[in-house]
């Protein structure tokens, strides 16, 4: 989604937590903000560096909390048994990128209120620690505790918006979907309810600027993300809810083109590299498949090593998310085709290798859904 502007700089529970480069733009905004407007009407008289830092460490905190919100739906959805890619902040906050969609309608609301579940508990924190010692507190540490108050049940609320791909959204699909037994329709329906709403946003925005506040455009760019989002979202389930029908048996390459492991780069090369169908093919040892070579992990080594490397030395052996029956769904081994997954699933029937699908294989199958 976000794609090379993405450093990560850290983990949390063994997921990694990612800024995009846009992040930074909202950080330092927050951060002048804060600097030259909020903190010297709320606790004047401070000087200048006091002011900034204090509004550094305010943003910091923000973002924290952030960070909360979105590890609070990554670790709901991997109790759910779902795979959580990475949490990344970006310009308009942050998102937890999950490798599959939840399963079930239960699932879909658990891991949807976690979010503002733990934003609104953040600020009852901050409520309750300003009521019971805010008389006591210098107003340097009491005043960006009620920013971070505040600003955390903003967030709770306006996440629960019931639009898609906001956390009501996400609410409003799983009651439909429990109600309907249709995912697709309550997709549908839920991102329709966020295209309003960012449509709403885009349009109140506009009435604010035509009178004077400027800032407003934010609320635009908003509006019109949160907008686009929907649309794809519902896009994307359309094409899932397409690949569900479709078995592996369908579209798999058979017979399977193998190589053996002790086989040197320089000898399949030509064969593979420059002429083959596919950008992983599986490596057989004794008859026995011991992992899958990826064309991109030959091209990485120095062609004067080729002689002397094998297709055993380079190949994936960990085959725990790439092997599949005939009848799963293509749908289903979706995040196995991902960039950061095994790239290919080995489809085996009663205990013999079958087929192969790769990314390949997929596309041509939605080519084909398009061009009929």
């Amino acid at each position: 989604m976000f794609g090379s502007s993405s450093r990560t700089i850290g983990t949390a529970f063994g997921i990694p937590i990612e800024v995009n480069a846009s992040w930074f733009l909202v950080f330092f905004l927050v951060s002048v903000g804060l600097a030259t407007s909020y903190f010297p009407q709320a606790i004047p008289g401070l000087p200048s560096s006091a002011y900034a830092a204090l509004a550094f460490v305010t943003a910091l905190a923000f973002f924290g909390s952030i960070v909360l919100h979105e590890l609070a739906h990554s670790l709901v959805a991997r109790a759910g048994g779902l795979r959580i890619k990475r949490v990344t902040l970006f310009v308009f906050g942050g998102v937890s990128q999950m490798e599959e969609e939840p399963r079930s309608p239960l699932r879909e609301l658990a891991m949807a209120v976690a979010g503002p579940a733990t934003s609104f508990t953040v600020g009852l924190v901050g409520l309750g620690v300003t009521a019971v010692f805010g008389a006591w507190l210098p107003s340097v540490v009491r005043v960006p505790l009620e920013y971070l108050t505040v600003i955390n049940f903003s967030v709770a609320a306006f996440n629960l918006l019931p639009g898609f791909p906001l956390d009501g959204g996400r609410v409003l699909r799983a009651l439909l979907w429990a109600l309907t037994k249709d995912v697709l329709k309550a997709t549908r329906w839920a991102t329709r309810a966020g295209q309003a709403i960012g449509y709403t946003l885009v349009a109140v925005a506009v009435y604010l600027v035509l009178h004077g506040q400027l800032d407003a455009i934010w609320l635009a760019i908003m509006g019109w993300f949160i907008s686009v989002l929907a649309a794809s979202a519902y896009a994307q389930q359309v094409v899932r809810a397409r690949l569900a029908a479709v078995p592996l048996a369908a579209i798999m390459s058979a017979p399977v083109a193998t190589v053996p492991a002790v086989t040197p780069i320089s000898e399949v090369a030509e064969a593979y590299v420059l002429g083959g169908r596919h950008s992983r093919y599986p490596v057989v040892d004794a008859g026995r498949v011991v992992g899958l070579l990826d064309l991109e992990a030959v091209r990485s080594v120095p062609r004067e090593q080729w002689a002397s490397t094998s297709v055993g030395d380079i190949a994936v052996h960990d085959l725990s998310r790439a092997v599949a029956l005939p009848s799963a769904s293509v749908e289903s081994v979706l995040p196995s085709l991902e960039p950061d997954g095994p790239g290919a699933v080995l489809v085996v029937e009663d205990g013999r290798l079958a087929g192969i699908v790769t990314r390949a294989d997929v596309i041509r199958l939605l080519r084909q859904g398009d061009s009929a």
